[in-house]
């Protein structure tokens, strides 16, 4: 039952990002970057991702320079598992808390998971689990991230956090990387040059 919620959810989200139709009173945001891009001058970049694995929640995210280069990384696993959306708001959620924590700000936050980005960046009701988790994300945005952004990105353009993730469940609950970890070496190797 479960696998078959989660595969609902992400057939759901597929068909959410593929929709461009202003006609349809569906408010768009700009296209989706495809492949990893540096962040602007001055500022720094948060890749987000989750994966799902043996009742766990993956969290993978990593910040970068305005250089493309490596700053820290951090993966974490937590439980239960939960759906798709819930899943990767929680893991939205879990990043600003940590740059917070780190002390960082004009940061550029990246992920892949569209009905978590439209629910943080349009503002309107939402009573839902969903909704509750974006709220949080919009109180923290709004307290400590006032220069700060969440985005939208292709999955080719977050492979970083979502090699994270999918290493986290062989780590303890959380683990902080202050050097390049082996699994991500290649990957922000290519996306600098």
């Amino acid at each position: 039952m479960l696998i078959c919620q989660r595969a609902n959810h992400l057939l759901t989200d597929w068909k959410e990002a593929q929709q461009y139709c202003p006609s349809n009173g569906i408010i768009n945001s700009p296209p989706a970057i495809i492949r990893w891009e540096k962040p602007q001058r001055g500022r720094f970049k948060c890749n987000i991702d989750v994966a799902f694995s043996h009742n766990k929640v993956d969290f993978g995210a990593c910040i970068r320079d305005e250089m493309g280069n490596f700053i820290v990384a951090r993966t974490k696993w937590f439980s239960p598992c939960t759906d798709v959306v819930i899943g990767e708001a929680l893991g939205l959620l879990k990043a600003l808390n940590w740059v917070h924590d780190m002390g960082y700000d004009n940061m550029d936050f990246e992920l892949d998971a569209k009905r978590v980005v439209d629910s943080v960046t349009i503002l309107r009701p939402n009573d839902s689990d969903l909704g509750a988790i974006t709220g949080e994300c919009n109180r923290l945005i709004a307290l400590f991230f006032r220069n700060s952004h969440v985005k939208f990105v292709r999955r080719q353009a977050n492979e970083v956090a979502h090699a994270l993730a999918r290493v986290a469940p062989l780590m303890a609950s959380f683990h902080n990387f202050y050097d390049i970890p082996t699994c991500i070496r290649n990957i922000i190797i290519n996306e600098m040059s």
